[in-house]
């Protein structure tokens, strides 16, 4: 009987923003990254379909996405911002944008000036935060399954046995 031997494989520390940065710049060089960058977790974008939103909703919230800056301050860009970043019309973004409300991932804010008139509107993105977490304990849980499914699979003892044919 062979001896198995347990290798002890170090935990990598957590990233810090200036480590975070770093590997960023290496993937996109500096001078792509100084710019600005945002985070989105891969769990949007693979849930697409199952978010019931298309490319154009998709890339409309990607935008929102990318003005929200600060954690408790939601983002407010104009929709002739978002039309002129996506060369769209302000009707197409605002369509996406009723559409994304529709499905409740953003929740829109209107916003007036001191004066009364009308402001851009906040989007609320916290939502989309909310209809992400059941995905993604789903996507974990199947990660983990599959994971347990190929393990036992290799294990000694779990192959399927050809049948005999001796006997025919």
């Amino acid at each position: 009987m062979s001896e198995t031997t347990n290798k002890v494989v170090p935990l990598r520390p957590a990233a810090t923003p200036e480590t975070s940065r770093k590997v960023l710049e290496k993937r996109w060089t500096k001078g792509v990254i100084d710019p600005g960058f945002t985070f989105v977790p891969s769990v949007l974008l693979r849930a697409q379909a199952r978010l019931h939103i298309n490319a154009t909703e998709l890339a409309v919230l990607m935008h929102l996405i990318d003005h929200w800056w600060e954690d408790e301050e939601m983002p407010f860009p104009s929709k002739r911002r978002l039309a002129e970043r996506l060369s769209v019309s302000d009707k197409t973004v605002q369509r996406a944008i009723k559409r994304l409300e529709d499905e409740g991932l953003v929740r829109r804010i209107v916003r007036r000036h001191s004066s009364g008139g009308q402001a851009s509107n906040i989007y609320d993105l916290k939502p989309l935060v909310e209809k992400l977490k059941p995905i993604a304990k789903d996507m974990i849980d199947a990660r983990d399954k599959a994971a347990a499914t190929k393990r036992a699979a290799v294990r000694p003892g779990l192959r399927k046995r050809s049948p005999d044919l001796s006997g025919l």
